[in-house]
Formats: structure tokens, C-alpha cells, sequence
């Protein structure tokens, strides 16, 4: 089963507060409230154009999907890049447990990470 999984997308992203992000961010309390409980049979492109910009993201990044099928035939299917594992938690926490020197070496990687992607896409 193929599911809107925002919830998760902001945990990694580290917004404590999905329901006030979106509002703050234009979004009607009423879509706030079903994108996030998952109410949704549905979602406009425009809805899933303003997401991805804000959370810098791809439509992928915020889907995922369960394989209820027992019979094997979908072990192959493109849907099974959008499994996803047990949540890691949010990044923040990780850092705070890591010690000072090691921060450094994360701060570095980012940079390498930043630089390389920026000379991709610019």
C-alpha cells in the first residue's frame, strides 16, 4: 500500500512541529490537519510542488509504500525503493550524543556533501 508519509520526511528534515510549519507556509488548516493524519484518497500537484520546494525534497522522498503481496510478484517492482526502513529518528539528537571532535569531522562531511552537490545542480 502506497502512503503519503510526511511525518517522517519531517523528522529527518528536524521540524518539531510539521502542523505549524505547514500553516506558517500557507497551508490551510484543514489540508494541514489530513496530510498529516493521512486522510488523504488524494493530493494535488500544486500540494506536492510546495512541500517538495520547502523541505527541499523529491515526490518519492515523501511516499511510502508496504508490499501486502505474499505471492512474490512484485519483489522486483520499481515501488520497492520507496520501502522504508524502521525511522531513525531525528538527526539532532544523534548529534548531541556525539562528542566534540567527532562533530567536527560531520561538519566537514556536510561540506564536502554541500560542495559537490552545488556543482551538480548549479
Amino acid at each position: 500500500m502506497l502512503h503519503l508519509d510526511l511525518y517522517r520526511v519531517f523528522e529527518d528534515k528536524g521540524i518539531d512541529n510539521p502542523h505549524h510549519f505547514l500553516k506558517q507556509n500557507g497551508f490551510t488548516a484543514h489540508t494541514t490537519s489530513r496530510l498529516l493524519n493521512n486522510k488523504v484518497e488524494s493530493i494535488s500537484f500544486k500540494h506536492l510542488e510546495q512541500i517538495c520546494l520547502l523541505l527541499n525534497c523529491s515526490i518519492d522522498d515523501l511516499f511510502s509504500w508496504k508490499n501486502n503481496d505474499k505471492t512474490g510478484l512484485y519483489k522486483n517492482h520499481e515501488l520497492q525503493k520507496l520501502k522504508r526502513g524502521q525511522p531513525k529518528g531525528n538527526i539532532t539528537n544523534s548529534l548531541k550524543q556525539l562528542p566534540l571532535n567527532k562533530l567536527n569531522d560531520v561538519r566537514n562531511y556536510i561540506d564536502q556533501i554541500a560542495k559537490s552537490w552545488q556543482v551538480k545542480f548549479n
